[in-house]
């Protein structure tokens, strides 16, 4: 049996790639996010020494030819450090909100086309979750199941899936009416495959670009909770954690936060740009507007 109907929405990869590059904050934080990933992904061959090992006579040391951001507290490298620390923060801000982005799809697709009681009891859960601040509620969370980095990621994936779960069930009530979903129904097609093949794609623009702002929030709240010493544990490296040590020495070495502080800000604000752009490219009245 052919399908009935066809999606609404369309988006082209290619097209939307296009679409970002022309945008100029977009493609800053492409640039930027793709320089971090590269030099994190590539962390063990471009750091110049073993992040964790020590050199006890040469302590808060100044940039020089052997070690070009200096040393921290114990003698170890800070370009090395910070390298590696990328791979913790940025690894945990992609594949939290990707988990979270999953279990806030399927909630809110569900809750949004069956509606009734399922509706009514999965909103009133979001809301629940939603009314904690997001830094408390992983504040909690971290503290119930103990220190870690991956609890951390529990506790930002239990927190994050709420925001998806709004945003899909507003669109699917947006959606399910109209009548290509009749269609669809009259055509015989299973509620799964309406949800998945009909629904979903007509949800694709407002997530992606939650996603992409979600996953900066994520970076920033990883980085937040590491700083109060609940995150990543030693000798692990994070850009968070290195920026707590490092404010105890910055008189002596100013490098050993500052650099971290504004790893984390760009991380963040690349995120943003992309958001920004996102929704300019997948917004038709935006599309002229190239901030």
């Amino acid at each position: 049996m052919t399908d009935a109907v066809t999606t609404v929405v369309s988006i082209k990869p290619t097209a939307l790639l296009r679409q970002l590059l022309r945008h100029k904050l977009a493609a800053i934080g492409l640039v930027i996010i793709v320089v971090l990933a590269l030099l994190t992904a590539l962390a063990p061959v471009l750091a110049p020494y073993d992040p964790h090992a020590q050199d006890l006579y040469n302590v808060l040391s100044g940039p020089s030819p052997a070690h070009w951001l200096g040393t921290d507290n114990v003698g170890r490298d800070l370009l090395s450090r910070f390298l590696y620390g990328g791979q913790v923060s940025l690894l945990v801000g992609v594949c939290t909100i990707m988990v979270a982005a999953v279990i806030g799809i399927v909630l809110g697709l569900v809750a949004g086309y069956l509606g009734g009681a399922i509706d009514a009891a999965v909103m009133r859960i979001t809301d629940a979750f939603m009314c904690i601040p997001p830094l408390i509620f992983v504040l909690i969370i971290a503290a119930a199941l103990g220190p870690g980095i991956h609890n951390v990621a529990v506790a930002i994936v239990l927190f994050g899936w709420t925001g998806f779960t709004r945003i899909v069930r507003g669109q699917v009530l947006l959606v399910r009416e109209l009548p290509f979903i009749e269609a669809a129904r009259a055509a015989g097609a299973s509620p799964i495959r309406i949800m998945l093949k009909h629904i979903l794609p007509n949800t694709l623009a407002p997530l992606l670009v939650t996603v992409s702002l979600s996953i900066g929030g994520a970076i920033l709240l990883e980085s937040a909770v590491s700083f109060l010493g609940i995150g990543v544990q030693p000798p692990t490296a994070s850009w968070g954690k290195e920026l707590r040590t490092g404010l105890n020495y910055l008189e002596l070495a100013p490098l050993y936060s500052i650099v971290p502080g504004l790893l984390i800000t760009l991380a963040v604000i690349a995120c943003n740009f992309i958001g920004d752009g996102l929704r300019d490219a997948l917004d038709p009245r935006l599309r002229g507007d190239n901030r």
